[in-house]
């Protein structure tokens, strides 16, 4: 891994590292084998909310409930296509 100085940006574990350790403190769901937290508190990664007195940020403003079927998708194991215009951020 390359050096902090050396770094254009850092990856959002590490930009958003507090509100993940809030997360999976506060954590009160089952978590699936090999996830760090429960669907539940993905989602409120992704979409914003709070973790116990810790306010999550929102990363992604747009439709939730296309992020719970995304999040149901991977918890079941299955594959996940996002389709769309080129530079619209699926990968």
């Amino acid at each position: 891994m390359a050096k902090k100085e050396e770094l254009q940006r850092l990856t959002a574990e590490q930009m958003f590292q507090d509100e993940i350790d809030a997360l999976i403190k506060a954590e009160k769901n089952p978590i699936p084998t090999g996830w760090k937290m429960s669907p539940k508190s993905v989602l409120t990664y992704i979409c914003g909310g709070k973790a116990g007195r810790k306010v999550i940020t929102p990363k992604y403003i747009g439709n939730k409930r296309l992020v719970e079927i995304a999040i149901s998708t991977l918890v079941t194991d299955r594959a996940l296509l996002l389709i769309g215009e080129p530079g619209t951020a699926k990968s």
